[in-house]
């Protein structure tokens, strides 16, 4: 009972100053505006294979969909039978999601956008509004920006206080 006690203590704790601000979006950078905008994508080199409905991505890749940018070494793409929608975004080694003033890296993300989540795993870490948590895998929910950390969590919450 004291763990849970001191579980519900820290949810809240780290989405208090999210419930209590009316103005200021919730969760991950507010992901949720840039979810139905284009995709841009920039690369040193790309390979598109029709037969897989696959591109792959490599050096200083450079995705943006509205306000999220996706950084990294590598990315493949999976697109839908007929090949005209994205479906998943893969990327590996160095990544980095931005998404207005939040921050994330890891050492892989998984990015489907049909189910409208982001799986980072790997030295999983996340910034938000001067807060910190790591963990081997986070995963980030688009549409509500909420986040949920697995594998040894470290948070750092700031406080209020001048």
């Amino acid at each position: 009972m004291k763990n849970l006690c001191f579980f519900t203590g820290i949810f809240l704790a780290i989405n208090a100053p999210i419930m209590m601000a009316e103005e200021t979006p919730s969760g991950f950078g507010n992901l949720s505006e840039s979810s139905g905008k284009q995709i841009e994508a920039l690369s040193d080199e790309m390979v598109v294979d029709n037969d897989t409905s696959e591109a792959e991505l490599r050096g200083n890749v450079e995705i943006i969909q509205g306000n999220l940018h996706l950084y990294a070494d590598f990315v493949r793409v999976t697109y839908n039978d007929s090949q005209s929608d994205i479906e998943t975004l893969y990327a590996r080694d160095n990544v980095v999601v931005i998404s207005g003033e939040d921050k994330a890296t890891a050492d892989e993300a998984d990015y489907n956008l049909k189910r409208g989540t982001i799986i980072m795993t790997g030295n999983a870490y996340i910034s938000q509004a001067g807060n910190t948590a790591r963990a081997q895998r986070a995963e980030i929910d688009v549409d509500t920006g909420a986040s949920t950390l697995s594998g040894r969590v470290r948070t750092v919450l700031q406080s209020d206080e001048d």
